[in-house]
């Protein structure tokens, strides 16, 4: 296809519970979420040549999936330019191949991976001019899932979801997730909740009351909740019918991701998750078995050398 220089991961994510405060004096939403990667994943092959070996005269993107725009409105090349703008050294025009895995408008922050994975990409092969911290300050100016996404992991989301506290797992997990082939548009499901949005409840309290930087899965099963899932299910009752399998076919505790409309069944025994993702599959749903991803997953391959 190309001379290949890097081959990164970009990691989906779920909300395991969502939270909408209060609209902000900025426009965005105030919100509360622990959010988690799994091992779900686009991939992106960085390349500084095109098919036929020949220099790039300027970075072209293109896409496995024909139904997804790769002009200038694509998260990848808008990552592409603010990395560019912000680098001190000279640029190099690149040619960027993503190969879609995660469904895209599904509440699983499939284009913000690709962006986050776009800047770690870029900074591996400039040889790491910027540090992490820098490159989530700069994730957070194209979007609010980014700069979680720039790591991944699971962490605790606040501010518009560019403020992160990292969180350690306790327990073991599995996820079915279903796409019920349903896109979401988030504006939309914001202009959707009521004026006073959420009072205080025992989500909120029991992120409050994390200790140790450390989620239980136990607890969290008790008090897990999305405030766009009532919405999304009312408007959408396709997405409410593909929950309702999930809690039929074993799961510890069910909700949906982001503003959807992705829903998700918690699993602690890898078989029943396992025969719960296959009966899925048979009944027409578009399903996932998948664990959590740890920061390190959205590592890179294929690296040959670093630009000069």
């Amino acid at each position: 296809m190309m001379g290949v220089s890097l081959v990164e991961r970009a990691c989906a994510k779920i909300n395991l519970g969502l939270k909408v405060l209060h609209r902000r004096d900025d426009g965005y939403h105030e919100i509360r979420s622990i959010m988690q990667t799994v091992d779900l994943a686009d991939s992106l092959h960085f390349g500084e040549t095109a098919p036929d070996g020949s220099p790039l005269s300027g970075s072209e993107l293109t896409c496995s999936d024909p139904d997804l725009s790769t002009g200038a409105d694509n998260l990848v090349l808008r990552a592409l330019e603010l990395f560019h703008a912000h680098l001190e050294q000279p640029s190099r025009p690149f040619r960027i191949h993503l190969e879609k895995q995660i469904p895209m408008g599904a509440g699983l922050g499939g284009g913000s991976a690709d962006a986050a994975a776009t800047l770690r990409g870029l900074n591996r092969l400039y040889g790491n001019p910027f540090p992490t911290e820098r490159l989530r300050r700069m994730a957070a100016e194209i979007g609010s899932d980014i700069p979680f996404l720039i790591e991944g992991g699971t962490a605790l989301a606040a501010g518009r979801g560019e403020i992160l506290t990292p969180l350690d797992w306790r327990g073991r997990v599995f996820y079915v997730l279903v796409y019920p082939e349903v896109v979401v548009g988030t504006a939309w499901a914001y202009a959707q909740l009521r004026p006073d949005l959420t009072a205080p409840d025992i989500y909120l309290n029991f992120i409050a009351s994390l200790s140790g930087g450390c989620v239980d899965l136990e607890a969290l099963i008790d008090v897990l909740e999305n405030d766009f899932q009532p919405v999304v299910e009312r408007a959408y009752p396709i997405v409410a019918n593909a929950r309702a399998h999930i809690d039929q076919s074993g799961a510890r505790a069910s909700s949906m991701s982001g503003s959807g409309s992705t829903v998700y069944g918690i699993f602690d025994d890898r078989t029943i998750a396992s025969q719960a993702h296959q009966e899925l599959q048979a009944q027409g749903y578009r399903s996932f078995l998948c664990h959590p991803a740890s920061p390190g997953a959205q590592g890179a391959s294929g690296e040959r050398g670093n630009i000069s």
